[in-house]
């Protein structure tokens, strides 16, 4: 018999049973007598500093069934047309696993009580209470042996082979610090403040990389059937895969990088599906291995001859973390090349790109196969972010105002520029406004035809640029429900207000106005205009991007198997939710009914539509007033 559990000088910790706990007194006992108990065996009463807090297995099926009924209403929202999140619809999509949850869970005691405990039990062959406990620690974990002194019988026997086991404790709170996004130096101190023993670095280093490599496989696996229902939503839709079992995807691409700039070592590419707004690939670039630059540095300072040196570069190549050579900037081309490559064989061809206006990766796809691009015959399409394309607008005409500086001499004796806005030129309240009606119209006119989004454009700038004696209203929208207050007014046959009463008007010099002009014009081409009258975002690819640094923080240093835990970990748990990516059961701890009733309160706060919640009071919406309005 082996009890494990987990304890230090001063602490003890052990698996129980929920369904063998009668009552609390009870509970501790069996941490000890679990299957040794025997009719002449007492049951005292155990002091109450030993009691662990649990919960009945009655509670956990109440619970467990709670969960179950919230998450069916939850498809059934889906399937009605109620208005649901984003996330609601995407695990939605997937096919229910019910997974078991098994009643055990871990309770923490003092080892002074838990010797306690040992006290009140008697050997089974000739009822002696002279019992002696040995403890064989391992990792984070403590086995118990017992024997009697008196007979020398050994009723819980040392535990065979512990030395050579991945304990399931200590996988636990590894896999725990790394979901957190911890590492080596927060785990150490955390078990310090526990009073808990801690690893050695190579020790949490094999847990690690164990957990990540489950992590990458669950991740894939999550992937295959992802592309399953990918080609189910779009059957429902009619489009279905061509001879050789290829469809054709709308795909929305993006790249982020662990530290902000152009010195990162680490690089992240991932493709989401535009209809069902789920990930279909990824891939993690790495520009640096801490390895093989120990190995140069070595080299370098004489401490490793030509010979060793090339020795132990040979025998590391195979698990060398470096799979990239160039500029970070260069990341997000080779991720993107890199997928689209491979997408054929996963049956799927990428055959429209929604990006930030990166015209390097775009151009870079259609440069694959000396210039037939990734898919023969096929071109690859590419559709502009509506939100970063209204960007572009305040990035031009913040960089027309820039051009009007003066250089001051400093103290120091460098040269600082000073900009100045004349009369007759944008100020930074009227670039944000302008901005603001640039994205406003690309969204309302989204769906309709490029003549339509450009003047609804263009009119927003007229508007505002108009005066009493240059009145240029000509694109506004006419009739009595306009939202420009000159065609109301003409509508209405009503002499219409000044144009000095309007929130934004500005006067612009002739020569700024047509330099302002020709900034309208180039954003609102015909080619650009039909790139975004789809109306499509990059918002999953920001989503997704938040969740994978969050568990490798930006701030800190990190190696390329945190960055590969991350990225498979956000991408499993954003497609499935947390409860189906949880690695738990993958990894042979089983699941209990506590962490599956947190991982479905976890799936409920996903998929809660969040609403913006304004604390100050609401002050009164003017509705005559909209884009370029009076």
């Amino acid at each position: 018999m082996t009890v494990s559990a987990l304890t230090t000088p001063d602490v003890a910790t052990a698996e129980v049973a929920t369904a063998d706990v009668a009552a609390p007194h009870v509970a501790t006992q069996h941490v000890a007598t679990a299957d040794v108990a025997t009719p002449h065996v007492a049951t005292p009463v155990v002091p109450s500093s030993a009691v662990a807090s649990t919960s009945t297995a009655a509670d956990a099926s109440t619970s467990t069934a709670a969960d179950a009924s919230a998450s069916a209403s939850a498809s059934d929202r889906v399937s009605t047309g109620v208005h649901v999140s984003s996330a609601t619809r995407r695990v939605s999509m997937y096919k229910k696993k019910n997974r078991v949850a098994v009643d055990k869970e871990m309770i923490c005691m003092e080892k002074d009580n838990f010797a306690e405990v040992i006290s009140y039990v008697h050997c089974p062959f000739c009822f002696s209470n002279e019992i002696e406990v040995t403890y064989y620690k391992h990792h984070l974990e403590t086995f118990v042996s017992m024997s009697c002194i008196d007979c020398k019988l050994i009723f819980i026997e040392k535990p065979y082979g512990i030395r050579k086991k991945l304990n399931v404790l200590t996988g636990r709170m590894v896999y725990a610090e790394m979901v957190v996004g911890g590492g080596y130096s927060s785990f150490s101190r955390r078990n310090a403040l526990c009073n808990l023993p801690s690893l050695g670095i190579e020790t949490f280093s094999r847990y690690t990389s164990m957990i990540t490599r489950a992590s990458i496989e669950s991740c894939r696996k999550i992937l295959d059937e992802t592309r399953i229902v990918i080609g189910e939503e779009y059957a429902k839709c009619g489009f279905l895969p061509d001879a050789r079992g290829v469809l054709d995807i709308d795909v929305t691409y993006d790249g982020s990088w662990h530290t902000r700039g152009h010195h990162s070592n680490f690089g992240v590419g991932v493709a989401i599906d535009a209809l069902t707004k789920l990930a279909v690939d990824y891939q993690v670039l790495c520009k640096h291995c801490f390895v093989c630059s120990s190995l140069e540095g070595r080299l370098q300072k004489k401490r490793l001859t030509m010979e060793k040196y090339e020795e132990l570069k040979q025998s590391h190549e195979s698990r060398c973390n470096k799979n990239f050579s160039g500029s970070s900037g260069k990341m997000e081309v080779e991720a993107a090349l890199i997928i689209w490559q491979r997408s054929q064989k996963m049956k799927l061809r990428y055959k429209t790109i929604i990006s930030d206006g990166d015209s390097a990766t775009y151009k870079g796809i259609v440069e694959l196969n000396d210039g037939a691009g990734p898919y023969e015959g096929i071109q690859v399409a590419k559709e502009e972010c509506i939100n970063h394309y209204a960007k572009r607008l305040k990035n031009r005409l913040t960089a027309l105002v820039k051009l009007h500086y003066t250089e001051k001499q400093l103290r120091t004796g460098k040269k600082r520029k000073q900009y100045h806005m004349k009369k007759g030129m944008l100020n930074d309240f009227m670039i944000d406004k302008l901005a603001q009606y640039f994205q406003k119209n690309l969204r309302e006119n989204c769906g309709t035809d490029v003549e339509t989004m450009r003047n609804g454009i263009l009119s927003s700038f007229f508007h505002c640029s108009s005066t009493d004696d240059n009145p240029q209203h000509q694109l506004c929208p006419p009739g009595s429900a306009s939202w420009c207050f000159y065609k109301k007014a003409l509508a209405d046959n009503l002499p219409p207000p000044s144009h000095t009463t309007m929130k934004v008007q500005f006067q612009l010099e002739p020569d700024y106005f047509k330099r302002v002009h020709d900034i309208y014009k180039d954003l609102t081409k015909d080619e650009m205009m039909e790139r975004c009258i789809q109306g499509r975002t990059q918002n999953p690819n920001e989503s997704l991007h938040k969740r994978i640094w969050t568990y490798c923080n930006k701030a800190l240093f990190r190696n390329k198997w945190q960055v590969d835990f991350a990225t498979s970990n956000a991408i499993a748990e954003y497609n499935v939710g947390y409860e189906r990516s949880c690695l738990d059961i993958l990894l042979g701890y089983g699941r209990s009914s506590l962490n599956q009733h947190h991982l479905r309160t976890m799936d409920k706060k996903m998929q809660t539509v969040r609403t913006k919640v304004c604390k100050r009071r609401k002050r009164a919406v003017d509705t005559s007033y909209e884009a370029g309005g009076h």
